[in-house]
């Protein structure tokens, strides 16, 4: 993971889930997403076991905000559609 090298306003968010599965499949949905978005705000992602780790930085506070909320929408409608899809 980069570390911050700037005095860009940044966010970091680390993400543990119950299992490696569940992990690997929330990265995987949000990976697409997140490949698309590197446009006003940069950001980096990675797994390890069942821990996702984003890390992010942008030039302006209102970008790096919109930002963060992307992921957090992302993520919980990946985790939606992963505790739907596997209760049947």
């Amino acid at each position: 993971m980069k570390m911050k090298t700037n005095n860009n306003p940044y966010f970091e968010l680390e993400l543990t889930f119950n299992d490696v599965k569940t992990a690997e499949t929330i990265y995987n949905s949000v990976y697409v997403e997140h490949c698309d978005s590197q446009i006003r705000s940069k950001c980096d992602m990675e797994i390890k076991d069942n821990v996702i780790k984003i890390c992010g930085s942008a030039e302006e506070v209102s970008i790096l905000k919109a930002s963060v909320y992307s992921y957090i929408r992302w993520i919980k409608i990946a985790e939606n559609i992963y505790e739907i899809i596997n209760k049947r």
